[in-house]
């Protein structure tokens, strides 16, 4: 249509695939871990606990993940997804994940140093919540690396980025006259005109001068000597 305005992108600075990569496995990491740990807050509310740190570090991690990632993902398809945005969110994800991950690894490491076992946890249900502490805590792990190497990933675009972007400081007029003083070129000066031609290029001849050989022509190749008599013009007859 004539009235609809085209929007312009510029190409990403990313290289496609670990970029898609690495966020695939934040997504992936950060969901799995919000479901988890809602289904965990959702049976302590109900039963009136309260709920641990731990829990609440890890639902902000993911969730602030999750928004991240749409939010960073609707720039990189509709605009231009620039590093340093990328690269502040990922630095703060990070710090969250780390944080979530020694939490949780503090309050449930006997759990992930001991199988989950009938002996150990007594029925079906304690068997449960003991492998989904071992997947929540996989999952953490895979949510730090990821960001991690997300966040490593969108400093050397970065830094690329300003490399690229780096230009030579222009002249100023002036300062430019200083620095390359104008040479002087001399003009050419008009080789003599030996022709029959006049110069003015008017077809007159009128007030051309006779020309006439100042000296005898010597064919010493031959040993012949022409007087000047015999090359002398005659403007009379109009020979020589």
């Amino acid at each position: 249509m004539a009235g609809t305005k085209r929007v312009t992108r510029n190409p990403s600075p990313y290289n496609p695939l670990p970029f898609h990569l690495l966020r695939f496995g934040q997504l992936l990491s950060a969901a799995i871990v919000s479901s988890i740990v809602t289904y965990f807050v959702h049976y302590l509310l109900h039963e009136h606990y309260k709920l641990p740190w731990t829990f609440l570090f890890l639902l902000t991690s993911s969730f602030l993940t999750i928004l991240a990632l749409l939010g960073s993902s609707a720039l990189y398809h509709f605009r231009t997804l620039p590093p340093k945005y990328n690269l502040t969110n990922n630095a703060a994800l990070t710090v969250l994940w780390i944080l979530s991950l020694s939490f949780l690894t503090w309050n449930v490491g006997w759990t992930l140093s001991h199988r989950c076992t009938i002996t150990t946890w007594h029925n079906e249900t304690g068997i449960m919540v003991c492998r989904l502490y071992k997947a929540c805590t996989a999952f953490t792990i895979t949510g730090l690396l990821t960001t991690s190497l997300a966040l490593l990933l969108d400093l050397q675009t970065y830094r690329k980025s300003i490399q690229l972007g780096k230009y030579n400081q222009m002249y100023e007029p002036d300062k430019k006259r200083a620095a390359f003083p104008a040479i002087s070129v001399p003009t050419p000066q008009p080789e003599p005109y030996y022709g029959s031609q006049p110069m003015n290029g008017t077809g007159d001849l009128s007030d051309e001068k006779p020309y006439r050989v100042q000296e005898s022509i010597e064919a010493r190749h031959f040993g012949y000597s022409a007087p000047t008599e015999q090359t002398r013009y005659d403007p009379a007859r109009g020979v020589y």
